[in-house]
C-alpha cells in the first residue's frame, strides 16, 4: 500500500503544475486535463482523510483505499502516456526539442508567448548560439531580436529583424533558419573582402570584421583555392611555386603571433 501510495505522491506532484497551471497544456489536452483534475480533487480529499487519521495501520487498512489509489495511478498513468504522445509531436516539428529534458520542453511550451523566457532554454538547443539580443522597446514580454549571442559572448547581428511569432516550435524553426541565412550572407562578404588581405587589410586585422566561425572558414576556403592554384603553378612549370606560397603562408602566421603577443 505504502510503495502504491508513494508512487502516486511523486507522479501527482509531477504532473500537478503542468496539468493545472499549463494553460497550452489544458488547451491542448482537454480530455486528460479534465481526467486529471478528477484525480486531483479525489487525491486531495484522500490525503485529507489521512492527515486526520494519521496512524499507519489504519491508513493502510481503510476500506476500499487500496484499489482507489491503483485507479489513481491508471488514469496519472493515461495522463503521462497522453502528455508525452503530445510532447512528441513537437519534438518532429522541433527536433533539436530532443535535446532538452521533458521538464524544460513543458516550460518552454508553456511559455511560448513568452519569447524572452524561451530565451532562457536556447543554449540547450543550439551547440553554438547561447541567446538571442532582443530589441528592447515596447511593452514586455520582447518578441523582435536583432542579434545571437554565441556561449562565448560574441554577438553576431541579423541580417534583418527577427520577430518570435506563433507556436514556440515554429518560430524556433524560423530562428534555426534565420541563423544559417544571416551566416551565409555574411559569409559571402567575408570571402569577398579577403581580396584585400595583400591591399590595406592584413588577414590579422580582417579576423576583427567576422565572428570567429567565418573568419576560420574564410580562411580555410581562401587557403584551399591557394593551394591549389599554387600546385596549377607547379605543374605549368613554375618551380618556385610552392615555396613562395609556403613563404606567404608563414609571414600570415608571423603576423598573427606578433598579435597574439
Amino acid at each position: 500500500m505504502i510503495e502504491v501510495w508513494v508512487k502516486v505522491q511523486k507522479n501527482w506532484m509531477r504532473l500537478e503544475p503542468i496539468f493545472l497551471a499549463s494553460d497550452d497544456i489544458r488547451a491542448q489536452l482537454p480530455e486528460d486535463t479534465k481526467r486529471f483534475e478528477k484525480v486531483d480533487l479525489d487525491w486531495k480529499a484522500l490525503m485529507a482523510e489521512a492527515s486526520d487519521d494519521p496512524g499507519v495501520v489504519n491508513c493502510t487498512n481503510a476500506e476500499g483505499r487500496e484499489a482507489l489509489l491503483k485507479e489513481f495511478l491508471n488514469e496519472i498513468e493515461m495522463c503521462e502516456k497522453a502528455l508525452n504522445e503530445y510532447l512528441e509531436q513537437k519534438k518532429k516539428v522541433f527536433p533539436r526539442f530532443y535535446f532538452v529534458s521533458n521538464q524544460a520542453l513543458l516550460d518552454i511550451l508553456s511559455n511560448g508567448n513568452n519569447p524572452e523566457k524561451v530565451n532562457e532554454y536556447i543554449g540547450d538547443c543550439f551547440d553554438g548560439m547561447k541567446s538571442l539580443d532582443f530589441v528592447k522597446e515596447g511593452n514586455r514580454p520582447w518578441k523582435s531580436a536583432k542579434g545571437m549571442f554565441a556561449k562565448d559572448g560574441e554577438l553576431v547581428p541579423f541580417n534583418s529583424t527577427f520577430t518570435c511569432n506563433g507556436a514556440v516550435e515554429n518560430y524556433l524553426c524560423d530562428l534555426e533558419k534565420k541563423m544559417k541565412d544571416t551566416l551565409a550572407q555574411i559569409l559571402i562578404q567575408c570571402k569577398e573582402t579577403t581580396d584585400d588581405w595583400a591591399v590595406d587589410n592584413p588577414r590579422e586585422k580582417w579576423l576583427d570584421n567576422y565572428c570567429a566561425q567565418l573568419a576560420l572558414l574564410g580562411t580555410q576556403i581562401i587557403y584551399t583555392e591557394e593551394t591549389q592554384r599554387t600546385f596549377e603553378d607547379l605543374e605549368s612549370g613554375s618551380e618556385s611555386a610552392m615555396k613562395e606560397y609556403l613563404a606567404v603562408v608563414g609571414l600570415r602566421i608571423k603576423k598573427l603571433i606578433e598579435r597574439v603577443r
